[in-house]
C-alpha cells in the first residue's frame, strides 16, 4: 500500500509548518502591569490605565455556554499579541449569570482592562424570545448602546479566532480619512454568500437593489464598527427593519452557519451585515481573517477530502502561519478535541491563556482541554487507508471466477426427469 503511506505523509506534513511564523508581540509583562488603574471609575464601566495611550482600543467578544471554551485563549490572544496592552479595553458579553467573584478578582490579578456585561435579552427588539448562542450572534448590533460613549469605534471578535498581531495597531487606522464616513470594516473575500445571491430583491424595499448586487462578501466573525456613524445614522434601527423581512422570506440566515441548530435555528449577523454594507466597507488586510480553519468532516463524505485540502493549502502558501487572525469558521472548534490545526496553533495558545490566569475569568475554557486530538484522528486516518485496498481486494475477488467455478462449468448435469440421454 505504498500510496496510502504516502497520502499519509502528506496529510501529516500538514500539521508541521516549514516556515517559522512570527510570535505574537508585545506580552504584558510585569512593567507593564504596574502602570495600570484597575480601580473603577465613574466613566460608565471605562478604566482608563495611568500611561498615555492617545485613545483607547474597544475589542467586544460574545459568548453562550458553547462559546465560553474560546474566551480565555481570545481574551489573552489579544493583550499579548500587542505592543500596547494598557491601551486596549475587552467587553465580554454574557446573557446567562452574572461574573462570579472569582471572575472578578481573576481581573483584578490579570491587571488588564477587561468589563464583563451581562446583557438584558427583554431590552433589545431583536433578542427577543432567542436561544442564549443566537441572541450573542445578534448583541453585536447593540454595541452602540451597550458600549461607553467614549467608544468611538470597536472591534468584534468571535471566540473561535485567535490573534497573532496589534489590534491597537489596527483600530488606529481605522476610519480616518477617506474612511472616515464608512460604517464597517472588515476582509473582503472572493466567494459570495449563497444566500444573498438568490434572494427575491422584490421582497426587500428597504435595501437598494442595484447596490447589493455590486457588493463584496466578508465574513462577520472580525469586524470593526464605526460607533460614532452607527449612532448618528441609526443604522441599529435599520437592521431592525430588515432581519424580520428576511425571516419573513426565509432568508434570514445561510447555509453552514456553526450555530447550534444550523440555519434553522435563528437569523444570522452575517446575511444583514452583508445586504446593508457589502457595497461600502473599509477593506482590511486578508491576514485579519485567515478563516475556514473549523472545515469539518461532512456528513456522507468517505473521506475528508476538503480537511485534507484546507491543510495542504495552509502548508503550501503559508496564509495560516503569517495569519494576523486564524479564525476557525466552520464546525470543527479548536476546543473541539480533534481539529487538525488545533496542536499547533490553538492548544499553545490556550495553556499560555490558563498560566496567566485568564482561565479564571473565564472559567469555561477549563473543562475543554482538546488532548484527545492526535488519536482519534490518526486512527480514523489509518484504518481508512488499511479498510480501503481490503475491501477492493474482496470486491475483485467476489466479481472474478476461480478454479471451482470452472470446474463446475465442467461436470455434466444431471438428466430432467421427464427426458431420454442417450450414452453413446
Amino acid at each position: 500500500m505504498p500510496w496510502g503511506l504516502a497520502l499519509v505523509a502528506v496529510v501529516a506534513a500538514g500539521q508541521v509548518s516549514f516556515s517559522k511564523h512570527p510570535q505574537p508581540r508585545g506580552g504584558h509583562t510585569d512593567a507593564s502591569r504596574k502602570h495600570i488603574d484597575v480601580s473603577n471609575r465613574s466613566t460608565g464601566g471605562l478604566r482608563r490605565p495611568t500611561r498615555s495611550c492617545g485613545h483607547i482600543s474597544h475589542v467586544a467578544v460574545g459568548a453562550d455556554s458553547h462559546q465560553t471554551p474560546g474566551l480565555a485563549p481570545l481574551v489573552w490572544s489579544i493583550f499579548s499579541s500587542s505592543r500596547s496592552p494598557h491601551c486596549i479595553h475587552v467587553h465580554a458579553f454574557y446573557c446567562e449569570a452574572e461574573p462570579s467573584l472569582q471572575s472578578r478578582e481573576a481581573i483584578r490579578r490579570v491587571g488588564m482592562e477587561i468589563t464583563i456585561h451581562v446583557v438584558d435579552l427583554e431590552r433589545f427588539p431583536l433578542l427577543h424570545n432567542l436561544s442564549n448562542s443566537s441572541a450573542m450572534n445578534l448583541v453585536r448590533f447593540y454595541l452602540p448602546e451597550l458600549l461607553p460613549e467614549a467608544a468611538s469605534s470597536v472591534l468584534w471578535l468571535d471566540t473561535d479566532i485567535i490573534v497573532r498581531s496589534d489590534v491597537h495597531d489596527l483600530l488606529s487606522k481605522l476610519f480616518v480619512g477617506a474612511n472616515r464616513s464608512k460604517s464597517l470594516a472588515a476582509v473582503a473575500r472572493k466567494k459570495e454568500l449563497r444566500t444573498i445571491t438568490r434572494y427575491r430583491p422584490s421582497k426587500l424595499g428597504v435595501l437598494n437593489v442595484s447596490t447589493v448586487l455590486r457588493g463584496d462578501a466578508f465574513n462577520a466573525g472580525l469586524i470593526a464598527f464605526n460607533l460614532q456613524q452607527w449612532r448618528a445614522q441609526n443604522l441599529t434601527q435599520r437592521v431592525e427593519a430588515l432581519v424580520p423581512a428576511l425571516q419573513e422570506i426565509g432568508l434570514a440566515s445561510y447555509a453552514g452557519i456553526s450555530l447550534p441548530g444550523g440555519m434553522r435555528a435563528a437569523p444570522s449577523s452575517q446575511v444583514p451585515l452583508q445586504l446593508l454594507f457589502g457595497h461600502d466597507f473599509q477593506r482590511l488586510d486578508s491576514c485579519w481573517n485567515v478563516g475556514g480553519l473549523g472545515t469539518s468532516w461532512g456528513q456522507g463524505e468517505l473521506l475528508p477530502l476538503r480537511v485534507w485540502a484546507k491543510q495542504i493549502a495552509a502548508w503550501w502558501t503559508g496564509k495560516v502561519a503569517r495569519g494576523c487572525a486564524l479564525h476557525w469558521s466552520g464546525g470543527d472548534k479548536p476546543w473541539s478535541g480533534h481539529n487538525p490545526f488545533a496542536p499547533q496553533y490553538y492548544k499553545p495558545v490556550r495553556k499560555a491563556a490558563i498560566r496567566a490566569g485568564y482561565g479564571e475569568i473565564f472559567p469555561g475554557t477549563l473543562a475543554h482541554d482538546g488532548s484527545d486530538y492526535y488519536l482519534p484522528w490518526l486512527l480514523r486516518i489509518v484504518a481508512i487507508f488499511v479498510a480501503a485496498p481490503s475491501a477492493l481486494f474482496l470486491v475483485v475477488a467476489l466479481r472474478r471466477p476461480g478454479s471451482g467455478a470452472l470446474r463446475a462449468e465442467l461436470v455434466p448435469q444431471s438428466p430432467s426427469r421427464g427426458h431420454s440421454v442417450s450414452l453413446e
